[in-house]
C-alpha cells in the first residue's frame, strides 16, 4: 500500500492539479502509519513549482503545508478508532 501511495504522489505532483495531490497526501497520511515521505514530496513540489517569493511571503509553502498536514493527520489518526 505504501508503494502505491508513493507512485500515486509522484504522478500527481508531476501531472495532476495541486488539489488532487493534496487529497492524495491527506488520504495517504490517514491510511499509512508514519508516512514521513510526505514531507519529501512537499520539498519536491517546492523544487518544481515554487516561486522566488512564494505564497504568503514564504518560499517553501508546500513543505510547510505537508508538515502541518502530517502532524494534524497523525493526531487525528491517534484519536480515531480504526
Amino acid at each position: 500500500m505504501r508503494i502505491v501511495f508513493n507512485i500515486a504522489l509522484i504522478i500527481s505532483i508531476l501531472y495532476l492539479p495541486w488539489w488532487l495531490s493534496a487529497i492524495i497526501v491527506i488520504t495517504s497520511c490517514l491510511t499509512i502509519d508514519s508516512f514521513y515521505e510526505v514531507v519529501i514530496y512537499g520539498i519536491l513540489f517546492d523544487a518544481l513549482y515554487a516561486t522566488r517569493f512564494g505564497i504568503h511571503g514564504i518560499t517553501y509553502v508546500a513543505t510547510l503545508y505537508t508538515a502541518i498536514i502530517f502532524v494534524l493527520t497523525s493526531v487525528v489518526r491517534k484519536r480515531l478508532a480504526w
